[in-house]
């Protein structure tokens, strides 16, 4: 019988999963060092072109200024799931990487939609967004596999008589 401080150890389908959704998150931090900006022949990264549009000052004062302070804290945010899955906290940990593998991937699949190509001087590069959007793919593939690599049953003792 399982009391409530006893965990159960993950399926083979949720081992695979969560490779699975830690190679997508992986891909997704390395993605946002790739090339995102093409600028004559300087590719930018997305740290970059944040730096850039901050020295600018393109976005001051505006609501825009939060979504480059967000992008920042990717990497934090994909530590938290790691450190949470590894604590245990797996569905918390697959939920929160859902959710930026979503954001991710939204943002990545509109600039490789939006880019111009590889024959551009100025824009947006193809690199970086295609890998992210790779990654997000991955992790919310695996994130389902997590869920569904969930052993089926109580988790605790319901309190009847052994």
């Amino acid at each position: 019988m399982l009391s409530m401080t006893q965990t159960r150890a993950p399926t083979r389908l949720g081992i695979g999963a969560v490779c699975l959704a830690a190679a997508g998150l992986a891909l997704v931090a390395v993605s946002t060092f790739l090339p995102w900006v093409v600028s004559g022949t300087v590719l930018r990264d997305s740290y970059q072109s944040i730096s850039v549009i901050r020295a600018i000052k393109a976005v001051e004062g505006n609501p825009l200024e939060l979504v480059l302070d967000a992008w920042t804290m990717i990497i934090p945010m994909i530590t938290v799931c790691a450190v949470g899955y590894a604590l245990g906290f797996r569905r918390t940990a697959a939920t929160i990487s859902t959710i930026l593998a979503i954001i991710c991937g939204t943002i990545a699949g509109t600039a490789t939609v939006v880019g111009g190509g590889e024959d551009i001087s100025l824009g947006i590069a193809g690199t970086g967004p295609i890998v992210m959007l790779i990654g997000a793919v991955l992790t919310v593939i695996g994130v389902v596999g997590i869920f569904a690599g969930q052993r089926r049953g109580a988790t605790g003792d319901a309190g009847g008589e052994p």
